[in-house]
């Protein structure tokens, strides 16, 4: 089975960010050779392992750029390398220049967190009205999700179409990701700008760089120096470009295209206050009070990781990621362009600013890691020898997170006997876990061993009885086994 703030924090988050603000010296100096072997030979084994066609990655650590490279190719098909010039499209990851945008109209007073968005968007259903600013940015407005309709509807007639639907829940009680926030944050600036969206970011955030910075969602337009985001077709074991087109009222949520360079320069005015005030990225950066207090997200960064490793930022179509380690002074950048074998962009996250600072270590997580990548990058012998020297020297550590993803690894590339390998370790080294027996189960139900998969799951909901995959899967074998039987 796959696994599937109170006020003390708000002072927590706010004295981390006046140290981050502080232009002092270098905190901790940094072997920059050593950091560099260990980043690059990390890094160069997630992209053998995951196929990653092309990647560029950097670190700034105390306001220094201590790692800056470019990975393997921009354009398969022409073998063009990724470069300096390359544009990535940060998908997601847009939302924190939208984010940032919309704090500089409230610097300015042209805006306010508390300001009923019914001010800006005409025609709102009764219900709708109440919805401030601040709930489209902490994505707790309980809106409809456009793209739950015909992405072919102009903006009229969607919005037509939209305003007829119920609020998912009242606003403010929790947070749910949806695009729809981001499609009415873009029409609100540019009610307040009299500008286009794309228009204003580029003036305030980018200095309007015109070749660097590109705005646009549609995946099926070639533009100069821009990669296409690639996905792997397993059935004809090759590459394919998407072809995804989202439109004009996706670019506040989805549309950014840039270089490498400059985010690192946007980062760099952002850590210098020349985007933001210090107090305004203090309150952009604070906490969220949910009504139900489920899930730590500020106005619109992401909130990650365990108290005293926690950072902040947003991650983009499972391809690139900005993320800022603040009382650590540090921010890690990754953009990609696509993979065969989905890589966890937190993971990689986590591993790196491991590598960068001890405090930051989550050993349990690198190591599991270090053993997913260990069995895909080599046979199954050698991978169990190195697994095994690993568990000897961290008897603490539990590793069934890396099996369970290995697994699952071979399970998605159809090399089931493998992957049945390493789930049956799995359960050898883990007898006692429910999960275990469960992934094997599913590993034997993919290769039609109805009777291994039958005996496994039953092992699984005997161990946790609370399983209802196990339990649906012993029906769907069930009918499977009586159906075969029925034509013998």
């Amino acid at each position: 089975m796959k696994n599937k703030a109170s006020i003390f924090s708000l002072l927590i988050i706010n004295l981390l960010l006046i140290i981050s603000c502080s232009k002092g010296e270098s905190k901790s100096p940094i072997k920059s050779e050593q950091v560099n072997k260990k980043v690059h030979d990390y890094i160069s084994s997630l992209i053998k392992a995951d196929e990653i066609p092309g990647m560029a990655l950097a670190i700034v650590k105390d306001g220094k750029v201590i790692h800056k490279k470019n990975y393997g190719l921009a354009n398969i098909a022409h073998k063009v390398p990724v470069s300096d010039s390359t544009l990535f499209r940060l998908y997601s990851t847009t939302k924190l220049i939208t984010a940032v945008a919309s704090f500089q109209l409230i610097e300015d007073g042209k805006l306010s967190l508390d300001t009923p968005i019914s001010k800006y968007i005409d025609n709102l259903p009764d219900s709708w009205k109440n919805i401030r600013i601040k709930h489209l940015l902490t994505c707790s407005s309980g809106l409809p999700e456009y793209k739950d309709f015909d992405k072919k509807l102009t903006d009229k007639n969607l919005m037509n179409e939209l305003i007829k639907q119920s609020l998912h829940f009242e606003k403010g009680y929790k947070y749910e990701y949806n695009q729809t926030n981001y499609w009415f944050l873009k029409l609100i600036i540019e009610k307040v700008t009299n500008q286009r969206f794309e228009k204003f970011v580029k003036e305030n955030q980018f200095n309007n760089k015109k070749n660097n910075v590109l705005f646009a969602s549609n995946s099926l337009v070639d533009y100069p120096n821009r990669v296409s985001k690639y996905q792997y077709n397993k059935k004809y074991n090759a590459y394919e470009k998407t072809t995804y087109e989202a439109g004009n009222r996706s670019l506040a949520g989805n549309g950014l295209n840039t270089n490498l360079n400059t985010l690192l320069d946007w980062n760099k005015k952002l850590d210098n206050d020349q985007l933001l005030k210090p107090e305004t990225k203090r309150l952009m950066m604070s906490p969220f009070e949910y009504e139900n207090n489920s899930f730590p997200f500020s106005y619109t960064w992401g909130i990650y990781g365990p108290k005293g490793k926690q950072y902040y930022g947003f991650a983009g179509g499972g391809v690139n990621a900005f993320m800022k380690f603040i009382d650590k002074d540090l921010t890690i950048i990754i953009l990609s362009n696509g993979f065969k074998n989905r890589p966890v962009i937190a993971t990689a996250i986590t591993y790196i600013s491991g590598l960068i600072d001890n405090s930051l270590v989550r050993k349990d997580r690198m190591l599991n890691e270090d053993i997913r990548l260990a069995f895909i990058l080599n046979d199954y012998n050698k991978a169990v020898k190195k697994y095994n020297q690993i568990k000897q020297n961290n008897k603490d550590i539990n590793f069934e997170r890396g099996l369970n993803n290995v697994g699952y690894y071979y399970l998605s590339n159809s090399q089931i006997n493998k992957s049945i390998a390493i789930f049956k370790l799995y359960t050898q080294e883990y007898s006692n876990s429910s999960n275990a027996f469960d992934s094997l189960g599913e590993a034997y139900f993919n290769n039609e061993q109805y009777d291994s998969s039958r005996v496994n799951y039953k092992k699984s909901l005997e161990l946790d009885p609370r399983n209802k995959n196990a339990e649906k899967m012993l029906k769907k074998i069930d009918q499977i086994t009586n159906i075969n039987n029925s034509y013998k």
